[in-house]
This record gives structure tokens, C-alpha cells and sequence, in this order.
């Protein structure tokens, strides 16, 4: 009996294991590290479109999309009606998101490498010494990458993970080597500092505002 309960603890600490590895796996990137307003799609095209999978444009006025246990996975622009698999992303009121899943989320860097933000709501109970029971919210927000148009989002949730994804650019992996307490000083100094990174990066490796 003894040797049957312990055989069964050992199961549950294998299967319990992987889920707080994966639970305490640390974003170091806090909400409010990027600005999420700055203007990045083509200011030539300011339609609201359903971008589908073979790249084509499905413009119209009302963009709306629906998905969940209990719905069909779909998004529609005025009357047309498309399964979320078939469109890749879409673009109203100037700004584009892209498909994750089967959801949708805010592009706000666009160029060769693309980072995407994922809002999330997240409300946490604990119960104190008498009793009681507190509840409390917070914004997550998770970053995600994408190589071209057509890369895989990738999340990122640290300055180790972005100096890998820029590396090839020495001028936005050094803004991205800095410790969490430099990295939140040169953004309360520059609030597009992260954004810039990439933006460095897109621009073939060349400080903002200069062309050559």
C-alpha cells in the first residue's frame, strides 16, 4: 500500500513539475515598455481590409470576427463572411493585426522584422489567515516577433531574447544589452527606446533619421 502511494506521488510530481516550469517562466518586458500608438502601416493605404493568406486585400467598411468553444471561428468584413484559418490579419482605423491562433493582435512595429502586443486580463485570488478571500487584475502584455509577412509570431519576453532576434545589427543589440533597471531608465528618457530597437534594425542597421 505504502509503495502504491509513493508510485502515485512521484506520478504527481511528474505531471505537476512541467506546469510550474512553465508557469514561472519570467516576462521581463512589463506593460508600458513599448508604445503601442506609434503610427507604423502604410500611410498610402488607409482602407480597412482583410488581408487573406495568398496576400490579397478584401477591403470594406466594418470588420468584425468572432471565436471560442461555443462559436463558429470566423471574421467578416460588411457581408462577407471568412474562417479566421483563410485571413492572415486585418487593418482598420489605420492600424493592422495579425493572426495568432485564433485570434488577432496589434502590430506596432512593421518592417523586416514585425513585433506584435497580446493584451491579456488577468485576475488572481488569494485567501488571507482569516478567511478572506482578495481578488485582484492586472494588464499582461506579450510580445511577440515575426520575420517578414509571413514568419511564425514568436514570443519574446526578454532583452536576451531581443539581442538575439537584432544580432546581426550591433547598433540595436547594444541598446538591447542593458540590465531591467537600465532598460526602464532609457525608456522613462525615451518612450519609443524599445520600439526604436527594431526600428534601427529595419532600416538596414542605421541610426533614426539619417539616410543614406
Amino acid at each position: 500500500m505504502k509503495k502504491n502511494k509513493r508510485n502515485f506521488l512521484s506520478f504527481c510530481c511528474l505531471i505537476i513539475f512541467p506546469f510550474f516550469a512553465l508557469s514561472s517562466a519570467v516576462n521581463n518586458i512589463h506593460y508600458g515598455a513599448f508604445k503601442y500608438d506609434n503610427h507604423v502601416e502604410d500611410p498610402a493605404d488607409t482602407k480597412n481590409f482583410l488581408m487573406m493568406n495568398d496576400g490579397t486585400k478584401v477591403y470594406g467598411e466594418k470588420i468584425g470576427w468572432k471565436s471560442g468553444i461555443l462559436v463558429k471561428d470566423q471574421i467578416k468584413i460588411d457581408d462577407q463572411k471568412f474562417k479566421i484559418t483563410e485571413v492572415k490579419g486585418y487593418q482598420t482605423g489605420g492600424t493592422f493585426y495579425g493572426r495568432l491562433k485564433n485570434s488577432y493582435i496589434k502590430r506596432i512595429v512593421h518592417g523586416k522584422i514585425n513585433v506584435y502586443v497580446q493584451f491579456t486580463q488577468v485576475q488572481t485570488s488569494t485567501t488571507d489567515h482569516g478567511g478572506f478571500t482578495h481578488t485582484s487584475s492586472y494588464t499582461r502584455t506579450d510580445q511577440y516577433s515575426q520575420r517578414g509577412e509571413d514568419g511564425p509570431m514568436v514570443v519574446f519576453g526578454s532583452q536576451e531574447n531581443i539581442k538575439k532576434l537584432v544580432s546581426d545589427c550591433p547598433i540595436a543589440e547594444e541598446m538591447a544589452d542593458k540590465s531591467n533597471r537600465q532598460i526602464r531608465k532609457a525608456i522613462k528618457k525615451d518612450r519609443n527606446y524599445m520600439n526604436s530597437i527594431f526600428e534601427i534594425y529595419n532600416t538596414g542597421c542605421k541610426p533614426l533619421g539619417k539616410t543614406e
